[in-house]
Order: structure tokens, then C-alpha cells, then sequence
């Protein structure tokens, strides 16, 4: 048996750390949150830490973004619990209309129980 050993690439370099970066953040954007948030460019980077940003982008009734910062290392579950505590907006959409769709429904089907 040969014993091999990975070589695992680990940015030593600034510039090195900055483009794994980048490289990370080019990914496919999978979570729902996405329709939700933004990428902050690169310039207007405010974390200390050097780490990317996201921010959101949910409108007001005056029609201004939120503009709430989170960071941007992959987890979502920061920005899915500031959507549902500040906006009301699940995976499935806005409470109230989940609400209302389904008190629509639950009548709905009353209403075809006492018709039959």
C-alpha cells in the first residue's frame, strides 16, 4: 500500500486569501434568501474582519431598500431570521399572504362541504 497524502490548498498571500474569496463568492447563489439580498461590492466593504457582505434589499412602504449587513460566508441563517422577524417573509413568502391564502382554502373547502 502507498500511503498519499492531499495537498490542500491554503491561501498564504493577501492577494492569495482575496482571490480564493472571490472565487468562493462566484458560486451558484442556491438559497431562497437571494431574491432577498445583495452582495455588497467590494468597495463598500464595512466588516473589519475582511469578510463579504450581503445586504437586504426588502423596500418599505416609503419604497427605501432595508439595507441590513450580514455576512456573506455561506450561512444563510442570519438573513432568513432577519426576513422573518423585520419583514414577515418566510421561505414561502410573505406571512400574511401565506395566512390568507390559506384562510381562503380552509373556506374554500367549507364551502364545498356544505354545498355536497
Amino acid at each position: 500500500m502507498s500511503n498519499v497524502s492531499q495537498d490542500h490548498f491554503r491561501p498564504s498571500s493577501p492577494e492569495e486569501q482575496l482571490s480564493s474569496k472571490k472565487a468562493k463568492n462566484f458560486q451558484k447563489k442556491r438559497s431562497w434568501i437571494w431574491e432577498y439580498f445583495e452582495e455588497v461590492n467590494i468597495n463598500e466593504q464595512t466588516n473589519n474582519k475582511g469578510e463579504q457582505l450581503k445586504r437586504c434589499k426588502v423596500l418599505d412602504a416609503e419604497g427605501e431598500k432595508c439595507g441590513a449587513v450580514y455576512a456573506n460566508d455561506g450561512s444563510t441563517g442570519n438573513a432568513i431570521n432577519h426576513l422573518l422577524s423585520e419583514h414577515e417573509i418566510t421561505k414561502e413568502g410573505k406571512i400574511n399572504n401565506v395566512s390568507n391564502f390559506l384562510n381562503l382554502v380552509i373556506i374554500s373547502i367549507r364551502l364545498n362541504l356544505k354545498i355536497n
